[in-house]
């Protein structure tokens, strides 16, 4: 295992929300790529010696795992990384150090499965025959997503600006009622909206993703779903105290397949539906 530690200096101008929202970004990038596979941030905790110290003293701190050295230079490469850093340089002011090492310490548990808490990505698309305003005005109502997808029971948002959304989702999982609460980051733009749980569902270790609208042309939108996901590491052995981590996982994998096909013709209907109507309107 390969250890990246972020050293940060954020300019006083830097609001505690942005330096949420640069954090929260950050670890879905890290997480989404599927290379990492841990990630943590916190404030700096300061010292009395701080006032005196030489060179750049920190206030916040991150740090994640890779599996190996070539994993770590595999996402330090990738583009939407680079995407990421370039356009937060241009949003806030601050300065950034780090390190690439083992772990020193050696908390690393030896008996961690490596493979089985691999972060999964999946895309599912779907052509819709209506623009893609249509298609945002369904994607953005997320209060109506208990009306287009069966399993949603109710969605009460809990908090909300134009730019995002926190809402708490009670949905039926195979039979059962689990609730979780989501953010969705909605930029009007480009039509996407990037969500992730901040109170997992039950099983789930970590779940975001994206959903697209891409206009092909003034009547026609491809609608894209991803998802990044992995199960809760085990307690005792059992995931949610029932599942090994394999099961948890196959049963999230399986779940997700299907709810990502539901869920884009649902969209697609609905959106197709309300063009329909204005029509004959």
């Amino acid at each position: 295992m390969i250890i990246h530690t972020l050293i940060y200096r954020f300019a006083d101008s830097v609001s505690d929300e942005q330096r949420q929202r640069f954090f929260a970004e950050l670890k879905d990038v890290a997480l989404g790529s599927g290379l990492v596979s841990h990630f943590g941030y916190g404030p700096h905790h300061r010292l009395p010696v701080d006032d005196n110290a030489k060179g750049m003293t920190a206030n916040a701190v991150a740090q994640f795992a890779c599996r190996d050295l070539e994993t770590l230079r595999t996402f330090s490469e990738l583009p939407h990384v680079h995407a990421f850093i370039s356009r937060w340089r241009a949003t806030v002011q601050y300065e950034a150090a780090f390190a690439n090492h083992a772990d020193l310490l050696g908390l690393s548990s030896p008996d961690t499965p490596k493979e089985g808490h691999a972060m999964h990505h999946t895309e599912h698309t779907v052509t819709v025959d209506a623009p893609a305003d249509a298609v945002w005005k369904v994607l953005v109502d997320v209060e109506g997503y208990a009306r287009i997808f069966p399993p949603t029971q109710e969605v009460v948002i809990l908090e909300e600006s134009p730019q995002h959304q926190i809402a708490r989702l009670t949905v039926d999982v195979n039979g059962e009622i689990q609730s979780w609460v989501s953010r969705r980051d909605i930029d009007t733009t480009r039509k996407v909206i990037a969500y992730r749980q901040l109170e997992n569902a039950p099983m789930m270790g970590y779940m975001g993703g994206e959903w697209r609208a891409l206009s092909i042309d003034e009547n026609t939108t491809q609608l894209v779903l991803t998802h990044d996901f992995k199960p809760r590491d085990p307690v005792d052995g059992k995931v949610a105290g029932k599942f090994t981590y394999a099961e948890a996982d196959d049963m999230i994998k399986a779940a997700v397949e299907r709810n990502s096909v539901a869920d884009l013709g649902a969209v697609k209907e609905q959106a197709e539906k309300a063009v329909v109507d204005g029509s004959a309107a």
